[in-house]
């Protein structure tokens, strides 16, 4: 049997401006990614007449977070503490985000917070900056 996998290279992260209409811009050179990990909070709903089972009801859902990692380009515009990455941890900013699988098969939009911007600088080897971004409200599949 032939495989139908698909392969991950490819796949943008996109950061939206904040304009009305909104402009998103691939933020260049990354080279890693995870998808958001989409869970649902669950509440026991258990009672005397459940039949002798544990019963529970789904509540919240939750984005989680995305992390991943860049070839770290500092002055580069979706980079840097102008307009970038680093900008977006900086200020505090909640961004519009997208993340586009190969191909366009599938979208994941959301809004998060850049949490996390860790620069590395390897004696034998390239600028990388791993991020990690909390998703805030809804995630969209399309």
């Amino acid at each position: 049997m032939t495989t139908s996998a698909i392969p991950g290279y490819g796949t943008l992260l996109k950061m939206g401006d904040g304009g009305g209409p909104e402009t998103f811009t691939t933020i260049v050179e990354v080279t890693e990614l995870n998808l958001p990990e989409l869970t649902l909070k669950t509440e026991d709903a258990t009672s005397h007449d459940s039949g002798g089972w544990e019963e529970v009801i789904g509540t919240l859902l939750s984005g989680g977070e995305i992390s991943g990692k860049v070839n770290w380009r500092a002055t580069n515009a979706t980079h840097d503490e102008t307009t970038g990455l680093l900008s977006a941890i900086l200020n505090r900013t909640k961004k519009n985000w997208k993340m586009v699988l190969p191909g366009s098969i599938k979208t994941f939009a959301f809004a998060g917070l850049l949490t996390k911007f860790k620069g590395l600088a390897p004696v034998d080897g390239k600028l990388e900056a791993e991020f990690t971004i909390k998703i805030s409200a809804a995630v969209t599949v399309s």
